[in-house]
């Protein structure tokens, strides 16, 4: 092979590790802002934050919206709806705050990834039933507005469970401008959730439903809600309503 021929296969070589390294670069551009904004606001400290007497729920749903934190409460007990706890804290920071709040009820985990503070059940986690876990081999959205994805979403969930149709699971709100834009494969529905909330960076879903293996057409297993004021007693609300 002559000199010409050895240097167009060495450049062949080269082109997909340079493109690997363009698109790695590039991905990381997008997402270190919203990385490092969720970071820097979860490790800031508080100076004083007093639960006063609000229950588990109401307590990280006040964080959320006075901290303006992305946040996912996949699931909800009449414990933590209704019992009263009461925890000062002093120079801690908000990861601190919602450790120690979270530890109050030992169904409860709580994990801070991928831009989402995100308060769950292990036991939940492992009932195949809960529809939340149902594994989407595909989901797609492209530059779409969060209730549509969270719509699509709903629809793609909706027909994987066998259900004939779909409704609306939305909260009607202002949103952003942002949109949406994902491309997810084999990933559990909580984890999509997860990844619209993150991407939105102002919002929070929760459970609405507390059996979690059926699919009511009405109202759905989830909402999404602004991080706006109006939202928060809404948010606290439905959560306390929730038929157990």
């Amino acid at each position: 092979m002559g000199f010409i021929g050895k240097l167009i296969c060495v450049s062949a070589l080269w082109l997909p590790i340079l493109s690997a390294q363009s698109v790695a670069r590039h991905k990381a551009k997008v997402q270190s802002p919203q990385v490092a904004s969720f970071e820097q606001k979860t490790n800031k400290l508080v100076n004083r934050f007093n639960t006063c007497g609000r229950t588990l729920v109401d307590s990280v749903i006040e964080l959320a919206y006075e901290y303006q934190v992305p946040m996912a409460i996949e699931y909800a007990d009449r414990e933590a709806t209704t019992r009263p706890i009461n925890l000062e804290f002093h120079n801690k920071s908000l990861r601190g705050m919602v450790e120690a709040i979270v530890k109050q009820d030992q169904q409860y985990r709580v994990s801070f990834s991928n831009g989402v503070v995100d308060i769950f059940s292990p036991r939940a986690r492992e009932d195949r039933s809960n529809l939340l876990n149902k594994v989407l081999k595909d989901f797609s959205v492209t530059e779409m507005e969060t209730r549509e994805a969270d719509f699509q979403l709903f629809c793609a969930v909706a027909q994987a469970a066998g259900s004939q149709g779909c409704g609306g699971s939305l909260a009607v709100g202002q949103w952003e401008p942002f949109r949406i834009t994902l491309h997810l494969q084999n990933a559990r529905t909580y984890e999509i959730l997860n990844a619209i909330v993150a991407q939105n960076g102002s919002a929070i879903w929760t459970v609405t439903a507390s059996n979690l293996a059926s699919f009511p057409q009405s109202s759905g297993l989830w909402y999404i809600y602004p991080l706006q004021e109006p939202f928060k007693s809404v948010v606290s609300d439905r959560l306390v309503r929730m038929p157990q």
